[in-house]
């Protein structure tokens, strides 16, 4: 380890105590200070490590979760970078977090959340070492940042074109992930869903409707949501691979879980799956991959899917006296549109608070809540006691729903964190708060006032 990287180490650890003691979570600026002084600090810091990066539009925070969940279950040691904080500079706040003074880390694997975007900066210093990517999905998401959707899978794609040797976990039933098989790698999997979802769905297919190679219509098998489902080309044959671990039957919905039947590797498992929505299935079987690939047993991968928790943001459940909140990250059409369909299996009585904002980190362009299918919840959320809208954009939130003809008599504005939470916690009612990114982070942090939260900053 060179001085310079010693150096910019202590200064990074520095920069992260004096944060927590003005009670900043110390995701992002530490290592933004690093990289000031030694540019090239992640070439020293992971030199020999197992690295798993997981990358793509959604699911990325949740995916996480799970495989560290499967990796500690085998025994193994793992940092990660947290709460979503995964560009450069918290990737790197990661690795100074975990690693001595003197640049040594002890951890078996580091597990990194990577924005589609920073995939590039991040990976170029991994050449050489172990490192498995797994690729989520790509959607629509932040058109001001990202642009399309192909441009957005073109960044992964340049990313991951920096590691010959790199082991490949992508989504089957996304057309757009799939395209990246044919990279250079050591090895190739896939995981997907074998069935539909749901028997009433989104018909939404706006993402991904052309072939990615010769730009002919898709047709479809099934779907699952979005675009993603069982899709092939008729004109040049590009079409869903066969997944090596898959979905094969939802056996029941649960309040908050769900009972499936998964093949993993060859490996039959019947097994409940802890977390709410049909979208959280893919995360799960990402995770459930990794497990495998790692070495877990199926009875260890069933008792991991069976004990897990949700996270910030991610369905996350508080209590606020007497009401239920359940924090629910949303940032695209596509996620939003799972969302309201859990909502519509949901069939909620109580409140529902709708949070914009049109911050950096959120995307400035909100233009996007159009896309999003409000009028399949019109009639299942008829029986809600109240529709609250916060956030910076919270009147056009609300007049989004207005179009979709909600109930406005049951409308209000309140954008004071505080006095929403103060409303809510009187209501005594249970209540469901889809919010963005940034209104997420803003909104938790006032909770934080109120009952006993981590708090978290937006990744800078």
């Amino acid at each position: 380890m060179s001085v310079r990287a010693t150096v910019a180490i202590c200064a990074g650890k520095l920069t992260a105590n004096v944060l927590k003691l003005f009670g900043s979570g110390a995701t992002s600026l530490p290592g933004k200070v690093v990289l000031k002084l030694c540019p090239d600090i992640l070439g020293h810091l992971a030199k020999d490590m197992k690295i798993i990066c997981v990358t793509g539009t959604n699911g990325k925070t949740t995916t996480c979760h799970i495989i560290r969940d499967m990796l500690e279950a085998g025994g193994n040691t793992v940092f990660c970078n947290d709460a979503g904080a995964n560009l450069l500079g918290g990737v790197v706040s990661a690795f100074v977090k975990a690693s001595s003074a003197g640049g040594r880390i002890d951890t078996d694997y580091a597990l990194l959340e990577c924005d589609e975007a920073a995939l590039k900066s991040i990976v170029e210093h991994f050449g050489g070492l172990d490192v498995t990517a797994v690729v989520t999905n790509v959607f629509r998401d932040q058109l001001d940042r990202y642009g399309e959707v192909l441009t957005t899978v073109n960044k992964i794609r340049a990313g991951l074109s920096q590691l010959p040797e790199v082991k490949l976990l992508l989504n089957a039933d996304c057309s757009l992930t799939s395209s990246l098989r044919d990279l250079e790698h050591k090895e190739l999997h896939y995981f997907g869903i074998n069935i539909p979802l749901y028997e009433e769905a989104s018909s939404d297919i706006s993402d991904a409707v052309y072939c990615i190679r010769c730009k002919t219509k898709y047709r479809y098998r099934y779907h699952t949501f979005g675009h993603l489902g069982g899709f092939y080309c008729e004109k040049c044959g590009y079409s869903r691979e066969e997944p090596e671990t898959a979905l094969k039957r939802v056996i029941e919905w649960r309040e908050a879980s769900s009972v499936v039947e998964l093949e993993v590797f060859g490996k039959k498992l019947e097994t409940e799956v802890m977390l709410p929505g049909g979208y959280n299935l893919y995360n799960a079987l990402a995770g459930a991959a990794i497990g495998s690939m790692t070495g877990l047993s199926g009875e260890q991968i069933c008792s991991v899917l069976g004990g897990l928790t949700t996270h910030f943001g991610r369905m996350e459940q508080v209590r606020l006296g007497d009401a239920e909140l359940s924090l629910v990250l949303v940032k695209n059409p596509a996620g939003f549109n799972e969302v309201l369909q859990f909502l519509i299996q949901k069939r909620p009585t109580g409140n529902i608070v709708f949070g914009l904002n049109d911050n950096y980190a959120d995307g400035r362009d909100i233009s996007w809540i159009y896309d999003v299918e409000f009028e399949r919840l019109t009639e299942a959320a008829s029986g809600a006691e109240h529709f609250y809208f916060t956030g910076k954009r919270a009147y056009d939130m609300q007049l989004r729903l207005k179009y979709a003809d909600f109930d406005t008599a049951r409308f209000s504005v309140e954008k004071d964190y505080k006095t929403l939470i103060t409303q809510l916690k009187q209501s005594g009612q249970p209540t469901f708060l889809v919010l963005s990114y940034t209104c997420m982070l803003e909104f938790r942090d006032k909770l934080a006032d109120f009952v006993p939260l981590k708090r978290y900053e937006a990744d800078k």
